[in-house]
């Protein structure tokens, strides 16, 4: 296996600065020890760091041969997303909320698809482990010396992240990362001594997670790997060589169907099963905000009330006040939240979004020919069902930059190496990637054309070793 370049290791790390500054609770923190605007999401100091990540980001995805890995109608799709968000700062009660909001997102996005572009998997996966873990190890070190500011008012952690919920998120997607870098050496000799940190981290963030008592990071993170699990369990059944001779895209598309379908029965009958599980059949108090959001996003159902419009206005918070008894800043559902802000426009338009990039992961993953082409798909699960208990679709968000990264990465059936370029044919006549065209290798050092950085010959896509 050959090693990165120095260039390659200065630009991871400073894949892993901007994983850490993502996870967004070390730079709020940082912020706060002096001076800051109310709330820190507008603090000037905080959107340069956030904004200077996104230029990063366009400065990757214009420059290199990779920049063709981006799949045009995710980034068409993407675009008009945020510009139906800010076009909706035209009629929203909070104009500069949704402004602000609307082109970070666009930002963040930008910034995570620019990180995949600028280096390979492999790099990019170790160097987002590090910078995710330096903010878990700082919060670890904060908790054990009580230090004030790591725990809510009902004594369950936070770390440096002021949330319980985002505190056990970041923890959650650390185990992920562990379990992808752990993949990626699958096979690699001299691997035990990184397997041994990787499961000490593993564990570090499971007593963390516990800490924090928050449980939907922690089904998000089994329900991606499961289905993670699933899509490598059925590699043998699709794709041209498969039993069932179909097309793996296809197959992707109507699984997803089918998780829709099955999430729909399990939100009507939501009742019967959480009690049987002892749980709150409102999710603490979450379908209450949805109830309102929802009837809210109704009034206005073409156009909606901005993006993160809606809080500022009087009249809706006094609805959500009258219902839950209390008021928070968002609706807790990316979905609900966009629907409420944007319309039915803009919830097609994330719909459609989530549909593009869940079939090109769910296609890399069955067709794919080592366990560590999956993990783009367990990921996009994992935020996902993060999506349908928060509002993480907001900027400087380490979710909306994953969703980046998981748009670029899926358009490959296998990792990309971090020290070998492979660039797409295209033909004279079209100018159209060709069939297996993204999979096709040029060594830096050979030039040789149809070998992989592990000296694995590409035939029309394949890997054959």
């Amino acid at each position: 296996m050959d090693r990165p370049s120095r260039a390659h290791l200065a630009i991871g790390a400073l894949v892993a600065v901007g994983a850490l500054v993502l996870t967004t609770g070390p730079l709020y923190r940082v912020r706060s020890w002096w001076a800051f605007d109310d709330p820190l999401a507008a603090d000037v100091a905080v959107l340069a760091v956030q904004v200077t990540l996104g230029a990063l980001g366009v400065v990757a995805l214009v420059s290199g041969a990779r920049r063709r890995r981006v799949d045009r109608r995710i980034a068409v799709v993407a675009a008009v997303l945020i510009g139906w968000m800010m076009v909706g700062s035209v009629w929203s009660a909070d104009a500069s909320t949704t402004l602000r909001e609307s082109a970070m997102v666009g930002v963040t996005l930008l910034a995570g698809a620019g990180a995949a572009v600028a280096v390979g998997e492999r790099l990019l996966v170790m160097s987002s482990w590090v910078g995710v873990h330096v903010g878990l190890a700082w919060s670890a070190v904060q908790i054990i010396r009580v230090q004030p500011g790591t725990q809510d008012l009902s004594g369950d952690w936070t770390g440096v992240y002021f949330n319980r919920n985002s505190f056990a998120l970041v923890a959650a997607f650390g185990i992920l990362l562990s379990l992808v870098v752990a993949a990626q050496l699958w096979g690699q000799p001299r691997r035990g001594l990184v397997v041994t940190v990787l499961a000490a981290a593993v564990l570090a963030d499971l007593w963390l997670i516990r800490g924090s008592g928050s449980v939907t990071p922690l089904v998000a993170l089994v329900v991606g790997v499961a289905v993670a699990a699933l899509a490598v369990a059925g590699r043998r059944r699709v794709g041209r060589q498969g039993r069932w001779p179909v097309d793996a895209g296809a197959v992707s598309a109507l699984v997803g169907v089918g998780v829709v379908a099955v999430a729909s029965v399990a939100w009507l009958t939501r009742g019967t099963w959480l009690t049987a599980l002892g749980r709150n059949t409102t999710l603490t108090g979450r379908t209450l905000i949805w109830e309102v959001s929802v009837d809210w996003a109704w009034r206005r159902p073409m156009r909606g009330q901005g993006y993160l419009g809606a809080w500022a206005d009087d009249d809706f918070r006094a609805d959500q006040l009258a219902v839950r008894g209390e008021v928070l800043d968002s609706s807790h559902n990316s979905f609900v939240e966009i629907f409420l802000g944007t319309g039915l426009p803009g919830l097609v338009l994330f719909a459609a979004l989530i549909a593009l990039v869940w079939v090109a992961a769910g296609r890399r993953a069955l067709t794919g020919h080592t366990v560590a082409a999956v993990w783009p798909l367990a990921a996009l699960v994992f935020v996902i069902v993060e999506h349908l208990a928060e509002t993480l679709w907001v900027g400087g968000q380490l979710t909306v930059a994953l969703l980046g990264v998981i748009a670029v990465v899926s358009t490959t059936s296998e990792p990309m190496p971090d020290t070998a370029e492979r660039v797409e044919q295209t033909t004279a006549d079209t100018g159209e990637p060709t069939p297996g065209g993204a999979d096709t290798a040029v060594h830096r050092d050979t030039g040789d054309p149809g070998v992989d950085h592990d000296g694995a010959e590409i035939v029309r896509g394949e890997l054959r070793n």
